[in-house]
């Protein structure tokens, strides 16, 4: 599937360029049929992976309790997550396949997602691709009438469904009785499972269904949960990691001062500030960055699958 092959989202422009990781919208795509997206071909790929590539290939089966972040992981093995494929529709399951753009005919899939996308921005195409750091494409297979967490995303992605159908429960992130700046400023410095799930407030979720041929944009700290149909569901998750944003920083920033017994200020009320905080907060992880070795700098076949998609765009 070469990336001239034409437009594989359909989206209105003016939507795009005006919620764009503001608010959440819906698109249509032309993957459903695509024969490296059906059951079978990702069966290949989960077991090629598991052995090429076993870092990427993920799982998490039994019960969900309530719609928080517990689920029972059995003791894992090399394939285990693969074979899990081979019985997804009774496993009570979810396998998740991260950075198949790695993998052959899956680049070319992701490459034109993301040019579709990048067009839409218009004439913001060029400042929409500064902002974006890396590009990473998942695949999501999951058991009929299973619930996906809820849960937060640092960066703004697609989902686009390829099979089955899924609810998904979307929150306003501008709502702090939903989402405090506590949750958001330990989700950002120590603890990516801190947004929890409030079901007192579920009447407040906004639910959008998607089924083969439609898809969702969600923009970055939009709590969110999932649930299944009665289908397998394969969905294919496009996501833009951005660079290093300002209210990231201040998060962090706000929730060490907080550690320390002041009470900081809510990201936006005082610019001046915020950009100190911001600029203070960057100049810490650069630090740590350099004295611990377990920061990992970006993946060498991201910067390179960057740089071919901006040569992409600059081509067209």
């Amino acid at each position: 599937m070469p990336y001239s092959i034409g437009r594989v989202i359909e989206c209105e422009r003016g939507v795009f360029e005006r919620d764009l990781n503001l608010r959440p919208f819906e698109v249509a795509h032309t993957l459903r049929d695509h024969p490296l997206l059906q059951l079978s071909a990702l069966i290949e790929l989960a077991d090629a992976m598991a052995s090429s590539a076993p870092s990427d290939v993920d799982y998490n089966q039994g019960v969900i309790e309530t719609r928080e972040n517990r689920s029972h992981r059995p003791p894992p093995t090399r394939d285990y997550a693969a074979r899990l494929l081979h019985f997804i529709n009774q496993a009570d399951a979810s396998v998740t396949l991260r950075h198949i753009e790695r993998q052959d005919g899956y680049r070319q899939i992701m490459e034109a997602l993301v040019l579709d996308a990048l067009s839409l921005a218009g004439a913001g195409t060029n400042d929409l691709l500064r902002r974006i750091e890396s590009f990473e494409a998942i695949l999501l297979v999951t058991s009929p009438n299973r619930v996906t967490e809820y849960h937060v995303d640092s960066d703004c992605s697609w989902i686009f469904q390829v099979g089955g159908a899924k609810s998904i429960h979307l929150f306003d992130r501008e709502d702090t009785s939903i989402l405090p700046q506590e949750e958001l400023e330990r989700f950002y410095a120590v603890d990516r499972r801190a947004p929890r799930y409030k079901p007192q407030y579920e009447s407040r979720a906004n639910i959008t269904t998607i089924a083969p041929g439609s898809g969702l944009h969600i923009p970055a700290n939009t709590p969110h949960w999932l649930l299944n149909g009665p289908e397998v569901s394969i969905s294919l998750n496009i996501v833009f990691h951005l660079r290093d944003a300002v209210h990231a920083s201040l998060y962090r920033a706000n929730h060490f001062l907080r550690k320390v017994g002041v009470t900081p200020s809510i990201p936006g009320q005082f610019p001046a500030r915020d950009r100190a905080k911001a600029i203070a907060s960057s100049l810490m992880m650069k630090l740590g960055r350099r004295l611990s070795s377990s920061n990992v700098p970006v993946p060498r076949e991201a910067v390179m699958e960057r740089r071919r998609i901006a040569a992409l765009v600059a081509a067209r």
